[in-house]
C-alpha cells in the first residue's frame, strides 16, 4: 500500500484528528507521519482511545468523596496510552518528527 503524509497534533480537544494538511499554528506541535490507510486507521483508533480515556472524568470523583486510587490508576493508564502514541508517531514519523520526539525525550526507552 502507498503511504501518504498526515499531520497530527496532540491537543486534547483535537487529538484524534489526522489531517492530510498542515494547520501551521505556531502554538501546536504537528507531527508529520507517512502511513498507509491501515496504519492511519490504527493510529486514529489509538488516539481516540487515549483521548476518550483522558476525558473519563467519572473515574476521578464519586458523589461521596475524591478517590485518589482511581485517579492514580486513570493517570497511569493515560500515560501508558500516551507512551503508545509517541511510539507510533516515532515509528511512522518523518525524520523531522523522529528528531522532535528524540529531542523532547518523549520516546519510551524500554522499546
Amino acid at each position: 500500500m502507498e503511504k501518504q503524509k498526515y499531520y497530527i497534533n496532540l491537543n486534547p480537544i483535537s487529538m484524534d484528528d489526522i489531517s492530510p494538511t498542515k494547520i501551521g499554528d505556531g502554538q501546536l506541535i504537528e507531527y508529520e507521519i507517512e502511513a498507509t490507510e491501515t496504519e492511519k486507521k490504527d493510529l486514529a483508533n489509538l488516539l481516540h482511545e487515549v483521548q476518550k480515556h483522558d476525558l473519563e472524568l467519572s473515574n476521578l470523583f464519586s458523589f461521596e468523596h475524591f478517590d485518589q486510587s482511581k485517579t492514580d490508576i486513570d493517570q497511569e493508564e493515560y500515560q501508558k496510552g500516551m507512551d503508545d502514541v509517541y511510539e507510533a508517531l516515532y515509528r511512522l514519523g518523518t525524520p523531522e518528527t523522529k528528531r522532535i520526539i528524540e529531542e523532547i525525550h518523549l520516546r519510551n526507552r524500554e522499546h
